[in-house]
């Protein structure tokens, strides 16, 4: 019976949803002993309860939607096969620009296709002909470089330096920032060179802020250097641009480097840049002393354009556990209190990320909201970024977000909401509780 139990598990903690449902009804549809056992599994049979209908609805959903439509999060409900199929599609599109937006997209699944199909998404990248479409196909497969082989990692690194147009130099080295980690050190240093080498200070900030990902793959003398470069960069808005994006490697930086990232944050005049360097370094609150939170947390509700706020605290929330009591709740409520329902759904779609860290009144408090939003496309917005810690609340909010999710008439928001649930049910059920 112990070896059933662990099958059961194994199927069910698939990391595609998809393919654990399927696999999990194919497992009750061969006998009724097997039925029985999968049923008789609580948390199993729960977690199969919760995919059943999402899958089956956005399964529903795909046909009707662009493949270059797919989001990443769309993407991570499909199993293998289906993956397979999305690659066959993206390289038979006629659009170069529809078929780089599309092989950007399948990057981040990478990890999930087997040789032959990964080596093909590399190649018909290398094939575009226009710099532009080259450079985004090149940036979306740099989150799953980590998953190629490494001739296939210097190919891609090979093109994105060759580039002619800074421009798309800078977008492609942005986006390979975030495999720095699985690359070799002189790779590194090549793109770290490259970055800084970018004359025009605007591209020169895009491809900074994109190495921010790999901060802590870098040696310690090319962290100073792009952190100096960051710094020294004459307009605020690239400047901004670089900071915010050296946010996602802070850990990794010296304790006088974050101080002088936060001291550059609060310098700002401008609320539009103070607000993009503060929702940057929210992914590295935790490093930051409890003096240096509390400046930023204030900073941020002292913004007084509510795009502003709502991006502030969208980003802030990815370090919530670490701020104080009355911090989290300070920003809970000035989420709750935006007017405007994009800025809402933003402010309450970041929070979800911490919803672990608010207590059961404030986590129902931002479900009730979201679920008051009138547009669609703000409502799934919302619904999507609560579903990133599904598990922490209630059985009933959890099915009202579902409720709701499948009640939107708009395939491409019923996609993008359930998605969001799936994903986030997935994360916490099946590696944090069936594994």
């Amino acid at each position: 019976m112990e070896l059933v139990q662990g099958i059961i598990r194994e199927v069910a903690a698939n990391d595609s949803a998809g393919d654990a449902a399927g696999g999990l009804r194919a497992l009750m549809l061969s006998s009724k002993f097997l039925k029985a056992s999968v049923l008789g599994e609580q948390s199993v049979k729960e977690y199969y309860e919760f995919l059943q209908p999402l899958i089956g609805a956005f399964n529903a959903l795909k046909p009707h939607l662009a493949i270059h439509q797919m989001n990443r999060h769309m993407l991570a409900l499909m199993g293998p096969k289906q993956r397979k199929g999305q690659v066959s599609a993206a390289l038979d599109l006629a659009s170069e620009w529809h078929k780089a937006w599309t092989i950007a997209l399948l990057g981040a699944g990478l990890a999930a296709l087997e040789r032959p199909q990964q080596r093909a998404l590399v190649k018909a990248a290398l094939d575009l002909d226009d710099e532009r479409d080259k450079a985004k196909a090149i940036a979306g497969l740099g989150a799953g470089l980590a998953a190629l082989e490494r001739r296939q990692q210097e190919a891609l690194i090979t093109a994105a330096l060759g580039l002619t147009d800074n421009w798309y130099k800078a977008l492609a080295i942005a986006g390979l920032g975030a495999g720095l980690v699985a690359l070799e050190r002189p790779q590194q240093e090549a793109l770290v060179t490259a970055a800084l080498g970018l004359t025009d200070d605007w591209h020169k900030a895009q491809a900074i802020a994109g190495l921010g990902a790999g901060l802590a793959a870098l040696e310690r003398p090319q962290q100073e250097a792009l952190v100096t470069a960051a710094l020294g960069l004459a307009d605020e808005w690239d400047k901004a641009q670089a900071i915010a994006g050296l946010g996602a490697g802070l850990a990794a930086l010296e304790r006088s480097q974050q101080q002088m990232l936060v001291t550059t944050a609060l310098g700002l005049v401008n609320g539009l840049h103070k607000a993009q360097i503060i929702a940057g370094l929210g992914a590295g609150l935790a490093a930051f002393e409890r003096l240096q939170q509390e400046a930023l947390v204030t900073a941020a509700l002292g913004l007084a354009d509510e795009w502003d706020k709502a991006q502030v605290i969208a980003g802030l929330s990815a370090g919530l556990s670490a701020l104080e009591r009355s911090q989290q709740q300070a920003l809970v409520t000035a989420a709750l209190g935006l007017a405007g329902g994009w800025d809402k759904a933003q402010a309450i779609a970041g929070l979800g990320a911490g919803l672990t860290a608010l207590e059961r009144p404030q986590q129902q408090a931002l479900v009730k909201a979201a679920l008051g939003l009138a547009d669609e496309w703000h409502k799934a917005k919302a619904i999507a970024g609560l579903g990133a810690r599904l598990t922490v609340l209630e059985r009933p909010q959890q099915q009202e977000l579902v409720i709701a999710a499948l009640g939107l008439t708009d395939v491409r928001h019923q996609a993008e909401a359930i998605a969001g649930l799936v994903n986030g049910y997935q994360a916490s059920r099946v590696h944090g509780y069936l594994r």
